[in-house]
């Protein structure tokens, strides 16, 4: 079901399968912030990650010695949440643990996730609850699909920073950590092209310490997206002719291509009590 969501600035639609924002188009001027997809690049818009972000070595991990099977980024993306709370300019929805979550992932949980409109856009939160007896471990993220302005190429784009950064990169084997380099030194952009993605495929950043991530394009800054507090930043757009770059803040990591499979020992994993619960709120901005 597609829900949408209007204030005085924007419409927002979203999909409660797979809580998946799919337009954010700001009303003065038509501008899309999101990717419309398209089978022929990306039929995504901006998947939701959870439990995990990125792939899991062999498809699988460890818990307590028994084996799990789970897909990349995760079970929440292909999954039915249900309305908590809806008004015109916000809507919650909710995926539950069930029989058969916990068939692929052994902790009961309440994941909500929170659309807002904002004056200048979206703020959207995610709120992970551990309901069961145990601690739980997981990741969580965003796979946000930017589209980019009309009849302007990804090599006429570039993220800009607040402040000056420093981050490395991790390469990637087979959708594994690798080995991680030294990437951006003292850098203020980044600067975008298919060419960059077909040398390496997505960008995995840590280090960066921006407040916002800027999307700037055709020499004018077009979206921004806050990053503060996120370890991991994916950049990344495919090596065809769809006209978008995903900017995708995670909390967690993709599997270690040396490492073994025990969940708990995953890079960047979360860990939260029985009872408690972690939240996180990003926002997208138009500029």
């Amino acid at each position: 079901m597609i829900v949408t969501l209007e204030n005085s600035s924007f419409t927002a639609r979203v999909n409660t399968f797979g809580a998946e924002l799919c337009s954010l188009r700001r009303k003065q001027d038509g501008a899309e912030l999101i990717w419309q997809g398209d089978a022929r690049y990306w039929s995504g818009h901006a998947p939701t990650l959870f439990p995990i972000t990125g792939k899991l070595r062999d498809l699988r991990f460890t818990h307590k010695g028994r084996s799990y099977e789970m897909p990349p980024q995760g079970f929440a993306k292909d999954s039915p949440f249900t309305v908590e709370q809806q008004s015109d300019q916000a809507l919650t929805l909710c995926l539950t643990s069930s029989e058969q979550t916990l068939q692929c992932y052994p902790f009961p949980f309440r994941f909500l996730c929170t659309f807002a409109l904002t004056d200048q856009g979206l703020a959207l939160t995610r709120r992970v609850e551990n309901t069961g007896s145990e601690e739980m471990f997981f990741s969580v993220g965003e796979h946000l699909g930017l589209a980019l302005p009309p009849d302007t190429p990804l090599d006429q784009c570039q993220l800009t920073f607040s402040t000056p950064q420093t981050a490395c990169n991790w390469r990637l084997d087979g959708g594994l950590l690798k080995e991680r380099q030294a990437f951006l030194d003292n850098a203020s952009s980044l600067a975008l092209s298919k060419k960059l993605f077909r040398e390496y495929g997505c960008l995995v950043l840590q280090g960066l310490n921006a407040p916002w991530i800027t999307l700037r394009c055709g020499g004018r800054d077009w979206a921004r997206v806050s990053a503060q507090g996120f370890p991991t930043v994916v950049v990344w757009s495919p090596d065809n002719a769809g006209a978008f770059v995903c900017v995708e803040p995670w909390q967690g990591l993709p599997s270690d291509s040396a490492a073994g499979y025990e969940l708990a020992r995953r890079p960047c994993i979360l860990r939260l009590a029985p009872g408690r619960a972690y939240a996180y709120t990003l926002y997208l901005e138009a500029l």
